[in-house]
């Protein structure tokens, strides 16, 4: 899917007020003998959180859209709605959703109570939204974690996210303001209540759109009128692909479109970066890697003192 479109997505979802209805909780031992719970996960950034938690052998279900799972899970739903059918042919134990405040729908919640279903609905519009979600999802399958089923975050994972979302060594905010581009053409901006907009301020960084809504459509010359100092491109690559290659004068050039045509600092001195993780736009534990990524892009900018990066040749 498109980034854009994957972006308006997630924007969409921003609309709804968060509500947390997460269930039975199953923190504690199991008991001697217990299954392992069996999960649906309808949410692609759930989904991404679980397995960073090394939950991801407990999903037997899935989003149409999801991004980090086995794309031979069942799929049970997409935002057009729930398959019904599929999610009781997949026995899940628990249903995790981001559902945000809307009503679950009445069919569900009658399978859900005829089922037993343990139903966790999460809202992520903020960080705190998925530092909480991480927190409660640890809280209640950290018994289950299987070393071998994701990439194990530390034994804290609350922590790790604190530490990624806090001002790093070095002050980031003399790498000047800096514009979150999904796309040159049309410009699409991150701006301010996006996840990425937040981690920027988090990490001291200066964001160049001060005020607005998370999704931002710009053209030439409110990008010029800007005149950001540093450009950062969130095009996330299609998973099981390799990075791109760092940016070289020409590729950066092709990248930028018809803003490589105009006066501004970032294109005079070459100061774009394209961070590309494949779950870059997911409210998930992969917010601490894009947040490690951005400060990672931002310091040659600070150690160059406004000059150009390493990475543009």
């Amino acid at each position: 899917m498109r980034p854009i479109l994957w972006a308006l997505l997630l924007i969409l979802a921003q609309t709804f007020v968060a509500c947390e209805d997460h269930g039975p909780s199953r923190a504690g031992s199991p008991g001697v003998g217990a299954a392992s719970p069996r999960l649906v996960v309808l949410s692609p950034a759930l989904a991404a959180t679980l397995i960073d938690l090394g939950c991801g052998d407990l999903i037997v279900g899935r989003h149409a859209y999801d991004l980090a799972l086995d794309r031979t899970l069942p799929v049970c739903g997409d935002q057009s709605g729930i398959d019904y059918e599929a999610l009781v042919n997949v026995g899940p134990t628990d249903v995790i959703l981001e559902w945000g405040k809307q009503a679950l729908p009445v069919r569900f919640t009658e399978l859900a109570s005829q089922h037993r279903w343990v139903v966790r609905n999460f809202g992520l519009l903020t960080l705190d939204d998925v530092r909480n979600s991480v927190r409660d999802l640890h809280a209640a399958y950290q018994n289950y974690e299987s070393p071998r089923a994701g990439r194990a975050l530390a034994r804290d994972p609350v922590a790790d996210l604190n530490r990624a979302w806090s001002k790093r060594d070095g002050d980031l905010a003399a790498a000047g303001r800096v514009l979150l581009l999904l796309s040159a053409t049309p410009p699409a901006a991150l701006g301010p209540g996006s996840f990425h907009h937040q981690i920027l301020s988090a990490l001291g960084g200066t964001p160049a759109i001060a005020t607005g809504s998370p999704y931002i459509e710009l053209d030439a010359e409110d990008v010029l009128t800007l005149d950001p100092d540093a450009i950062v491109f969130i095009i996330p690559r299609p998973p099981g692909t390799p990075p791109h290659e760092p940016l070289k004068a020409e590729s950066m050039l092709s990248l930028l479109g018809p803003l490589s045509k105009l006066d501004m600092r970032a294109v005079r001195e070459g100061r774009v970066v394209v961070l590309d993780d494949p779950l870059s736009l997911l409210p998930s534990t992969a917010m601490a890697r894009f947040a490690d990524d951005l400060a990672s892009a931002l310091k040659p900018w600070v150690k160059a003192g406004g000059g150009r990066p390493s990475s543009v040749k």
